[in-house]
């Protein structure tokens, strides 16, 4: 990776690259092979600014990965495994400002699909963690070639 690479901006959800430079702390793969799409109601988008894809980082809490989200006000909310105050294994969906939005209890490696609530509360929200297209065979996992297809040499 040369010098230029590392200038180019990192793609926003809308195909359109950002002013997050690739050699800046962001240290997962965007295009990783473990990213997820957080979705919500629109009225929790009204209310939170936590929802679009996240990417598997290098960084770890509790011995299991962070995942960040999509870059809002020079930040990346994300979402984190903890032990709660009760000593359950939590997932914590955080804010770009790293306050706690929303959990889900859960042990697995991965953050859960459903489940998630608010603090203080007992009623599932309507937010679901779905993996992006591609991810570890799901979907439509084959390899395409982004290069336009070429007519045979006529000789």
């Amino acid at each position: 990776m040369g010098k230029e690479d590392l200038e180019e901006a990192l793609p926003d959800e809308d195909g359109e690259g950002d002013d997050y430079d690739r050699d800046e702390d962001f240290d997962g793969d965007y295009h990783g092979s473990e990213a997820f799409e957080l979705k919500g109601s629109e009225e929790l988008a009204m209310d939170y600014d936590v929802f679009g894809k996240y990417v598997k980082s290098a960084q770890m809490e509790n011995g299991k990965p962070v995942f960040l989200g999509p870059k809002t006000e020079g930040s990346r909310p994300s979402i984190a495994f903890t032990m709660a105050a009760d000593g359950k294994p939590t997932w914590w969906v955080c804010d770009a400002s790293g306050g706690e939005c929303f959990y889900a209890e859960s042990d697995s490696d991965i953050p859960p699909r459903k489940g998630w609530r608010k603090e203080y509360s007992d009623d599932e929200l309507e937010v679901v963690l779905e993996a992006c297209e591609g991810m570890d065979g799901e979907k439509d996992s084959r390899a395409r070639s982004r290069s336009p297809r070429r007519e045979k040499c006529p000789w």
